[in-house]
């Protein structure tokens, strides 16, 4: 397997997966605790080049991977791809402000010993990263519009989970850029996408079955 379209897939399944819980507690007011941990883990923990590492393994990824094959081979959700292309354009802006790069990092030391001391997904994590989005990349245009039911948008713990998520997907569609993608290789390269998906689903579920034999 191609090392670099392996790594442009388990970024863009990381963007799938942190959209996909940004849908859900838009729709539903729920979300799930681990898809939204294995989030944080992607934007918090330090990257070293390895993206399988960096989300703790192939199986936190998998929901990401079974999203982004649905929408690679049947697009009929069409919020969560504008959601996607909303990430990914606001991230090629954000390489334009060094200014603003600079507040991130500054925001996400805090988060991470926040991290430390409280546990990844408590809810003073969530809160700093929530309004290290609203500091920050809300500023930019277009901004990315979540579509959903005003009940669950306008709750204030379900604004700043949905903000966090937000973060954690636009730094995923760095790590794809990184990695030398771009729209042209989702709509000239979706076939191998495809491929690449399927086999990193099934050494996903051999690794989960030999986990689950010891």
């Amino acid at each position: 397997m191609n090392h670099q379209t392996e790594h442009q897939v388990l970024a863009l399944a990381a963007m799938s997966m942190a959209l996909a819980e940004v849908r859900r507690i838009a729709n539903t007011g729920r979300h799930d605790a681990d898809q939204v941990r294995h989030c944080y883990a992607g934007l918090l923990n330090t990257y070293e080049g390895d993206l399988e590492q960096l989300y703790g393994g192939l199986s936190p990824l998998a929901p990401g991977l079974r999203e982004l094959r649905n929408q690679l081979s049947n697009p009929q959700n069409m919020d969560q791809t504008r959601l996607l292309i909303g990430a990914v354009t606001i991230e090629r802006k954000l390489l334009k402000r060094r200014d603003m790069l600079q507040t991130l990092a500054q925001g996400l030391n805090i988060a991470r010993s926040q991290a430390e001391h409280f546990g990844i997904t408590h809810e003073n994590v969530t809160a700093r990263l929530g309004d290290l989005y609203s500091e920050t990349v809300s500023t930019l245009k277009p901004r990315i519009l979540v579509p959903g039911k005003r009940e669950w948008l306008e709750d204030p713990r379900n604004a700043r989970l949905i903000r966090a998520l937000l973060l954690s997907a636009i730094r995923a569609a760095t790590f794809w850029r990184d990695n030398g993608g771009s729209r042209l290789k989702l709509i000239f390269g979706r076939n191998r996408l495809l491929t690449t998906i399927d086999t990193l689903l099934e050494r996903s579920e051999w690794t989960a079955a030999q986990d689950t034999d010891i």
